[in-house]
Order: C-alpha cells, then sequence, then structure tokens
C-alpha cells in the first residue's frame, strides 16, 4: 500500500525512535504570536433534546471555560475559570466574563480552534447583543494545533495523532490526563449534566465540579506549556 507523507513521517521517526523537528518551520509559524496570549478551552454539553430555549437539537451548552492569560514573556501567569452550576443558560454569563478578560489585543491560542470558533457563533446567533465580543475573540484565535498538523514536530509517542492527549505527555512528560478524575471531553460534558441533576448527592456534585475544573484547567495549562517548549526549540 501507498503511505502519505503524514504517515511516512511517522513511520519515519517511530523506527528512528527519535522526533522529527523542523525548528525554521516551527519559528515561522508560530512567529505572528503577539502577546498577551490567551490560553482559551471550552467544555460544552449538546443534548438532542434541547434544554434551554433559543437552542437547537445537538446545539452545545458552553457550560465551562478555562482561561490561562500571559499578559508579557516572563510574567506571572493568570488563571480565569468559570463553570456554571444552575440548571440555566450559561450563554451570557460566560459571554460576559470573555468581554472582562479577553483584551481587543493580543493572541486568543486554541486546540482544534474550529471548535471554539463554532461555540462563539452559535453564542453570538442565540444572543446577538454578545456578537460583537464573539466576532472579536475568533478573530483574535490560533490554532496551536497547526504546528503539528504541518508535521513540524512529528514524535515516535504522537502514533499519527496530533490530540493534545497524545502531544502533551510527549513534549511535557510532567504533565498528564492519565490520574484525572475526568480524562476527555466527552466525559466532562456526561459529568456536567450529572453534577446538575436533581437526583445527584451534593457531595458527588462538589466532586464533580473539582474536577471538571482541574479537568478543563489542565487543557489550557498543557497549551501554555506545549507553546512554551516550542519557544525554547
Amino acid at each position: 500500500m501507498e503511505f502519505s507523507d503524514i504517515q511516512i513521517n511517522q513511520i519515519a521517526v517511530h523506527r528512528k525512535g527519535e522526533p522529527m523537528i523542523d525548528s525554521e518551520g516551527i519559528s515561522e509559524e508560530i512567529k505572528n504570536i503577539k502577546f498577551p496570549l490567551y490560553f482559551f478551552d471550552y467544555e460544552t454539553y449538546a443534548p438532542a433534546i434541547p434544554a434551554f430555549d433559543g437552542y437547537s437539537p445537538y446545539q452545545r451548552i458552553p457550560f465551562q471555560f478555562s482561561l490561562h492569560i500571559l499578559e508579557k514573556p516572563d510574567a506571572k501567569m493568570k488563571h480565569v475559570e468559570y463553570l456554571h452550576e444552575e440548571m440555566s443558560d450559561p450563554s451570557d454569563q460566560v459571554a460576559k466574563l470573555l468581554e472582562r478578560h479577553i483584551g481587543a489585543v493580543g493572541t486568543v491560542i486554541a486546540w482544534n480552534k474550529s471548535f471554539e470558533a463554532g461555540v462563539n457563533r452559535e453564542l453570538a446567533l442565540r444572543m446577538p447583543e454578545h456578537k460583537a465580543t464573539m466576532d472579536r475573540v475568533n478573530n483574535m484565535l490560533y490554532d496551536l494545533m497547526d504546528v503539528f498538523k504541518k508535521q513540524y514536530f512529528v514524535h515516535p509517542e504522537f502514533r499519527g495523532s496530533t490530540s493534545i492527549k497524545k502531544v502533551l505527555p510527549a513534549l511535557v512528560p510532567e504533565l498528564s490526563y492519565k490520574d484525572l478524575g475526568i480524562k476527555e471531553g466527552g466525559q466532562a460534558s456526561n459529568a456536567w449534566w450529572e453534577m446538575l441533576a436533581s437526583g445527584t448527592a451534593p457531595k458527588r456534585s462538589s466532586e464533580i465540579a473539582i474536577n471538571l475544573k482541574i479537568y478543563c484547567g489542565l487543557d489550557t495549562y498543557a497549551m501554555y506549556a506545549i507553546w512554551e517548549r516550542l519557544q525554547n526549540i
């Protein structure tokens, strides 16, 4: 069988047992990232039967976000997070917090930015008063995953994937999702709905809230750690 260039690269690093790094390509790819940096991630729930007014089937409810903010090189990192803990639409509160904490200049860094951009567009359609904020944030978005999709850094441990769950332990071994109470987005989505359910014990709801914050917070801190590793390269 014939292999694609991506498959050929992955086979090559597997055989050599060491990564393939294009430092010039990485430098060119990330040179336009401007401070302040906003490492941003949503968690969403998308039920078949809309939970709140204004939603369509399977439309995403942005119940949580994490935002790590680096104002300038060597500055102390700030962390802003939000978890909606009521059975109501979180859209207005989410939009207001993003407007308050994401400035007019800088770069909003996501992993697979089409997801965050899509959630923002849906929110703007439901709540036109926040459209200017959502459009501004979308115009500032940069996808850190592009460094790996464009094959500027290929590692044997990626096994052909560009998921942050594969990239993080390869580049920053001291950080990992494996010991978390919540390990991936689908699990986070279901856990949020369980947290809000009337039959869930308060102790269990509190446990879920803590695990959700840890998981989403790691998503954005992981992007910072990967970006810093790329800077060092």
